[in-house]
């Protein structure tokens, strides 16, 4: 029989007996069992206790291996060494050579958009002011006149900031003579500017009391027709508010008031003839 068989035959017989139908079998069974599992509790456990409290060593903690060192290295000049018993040491820091900075005020400061307006051509204001104008809707004139003198205008702005106009004054078969009669008073420089005079369209730019008194200056506007009567002709004005005196045709698309001034014949022909009187 081999010892394979007689423990697995021990193990049956024991459990036959823990497991027997019988009461007083089970019951001793597992008294002896426990008496056994006593005994040897009662035996070992003393036995220990004298092999431990005679050898001290065994009652050492075991001591855990230290933990190895690192190095880490920061740039090129800072070391720092991590162990369990020593604090990290740190290198002096590099000193740092900086370029020297330019002190910036000894270049130009960029001018600002009101000085760079101020410095470059006059533009329209963004913001068009209306103007008040008194300017007749029409003038009567003989109807073979070739030639007519505007009457008194006025315009003002009705924001009392606005300090510069352009005024454009235009018409169809006619000649327009401003300031000096028969004479180009063209001007490009100056309070005062004028484009176009003894043209189809004449521009006056300046402060806006300049400008109309240009306009009625000597006799007023002289408008002379190319061809045939002026009966019928119209002149249109527009007035634009600028930065500065400017003479720009472009800008004359700008101006939000206006007015149209025609020229209508009184009625008079060739047959037309004065009443009749007696000479004392």
């Amino acid at each position: 029989m081999s010892f394979e068989e007689l423990i697995d035959r021990l193990k049956y017989r024991l459990d036959g007996y823990f497991h027997s139908e019988k009461r007083a079998v089970k019951a001793l069974s597992r008294l002896l069992a426990f008496t056994l599992f006593a005994a040897i509790i009662t035996t070992v456990v003393p036995t220990l206790a004298d092999e431990l409290s005679s050898d001290p060593s065994l009652l050492e903690p075991v001591a855990s291996a230290p933990a190895e060192s690192s190095t880490v290295t920061v740039g090129e000049s800072v070391t720092a060494s991590v162990s369990p018993t020593a604090n990290p040491t740190f290198s002096p820091e590099p000193s740092i050579t900086r370029p020297a900075i330019s002190n910036p005020s000894a270049s130009a400061l960029p001018e600002s958009s009101d000085s760079a307006t101020a410095n470059g051509p006059g533009v329209p204001l963004e913001d068009q002011p209306k103007y008040i104008l008194k300017i007749p809707a029409s003038g009567g004139i003989d109807p073979r006149a070739a030639t007519y003198f505007l009457p008194q205008i006025y315009a003002a702005s009705q924001d009392p900031d606005t300090e510069f106009t352009m005024a454009c004054i235009s018409g169809t078969g006619v000649s327009l003579d401003a300031k000096v009669k028969k004479v180009a008073n063209n001007a490009t420089e100056g309070d005062l500017l004028v484009s176009g005079d003894q043209s189809g369209q004449i521009i006056l730019s300046g402060a806006t009391n300049k400008v109309v008194n240009a306009i009625n200056g000597s006799g007023g506007l002289f408008i002379n027709s190319l061809s045939g009567g002026l009966a019928g002709r119209s002149l249109t004005f527009r007035f634009v508010a600028v930065t500065k005196p400017v003479v720009d045709p472009t800008f004359c698309s700008a101006a939000r008031s206006g007015s149209i001034l025609t020229l209508r014949a009184l009625g008079l022909d060739l047959s037309t003839v004065k009443g009749s009187g007696k000479l004392k």
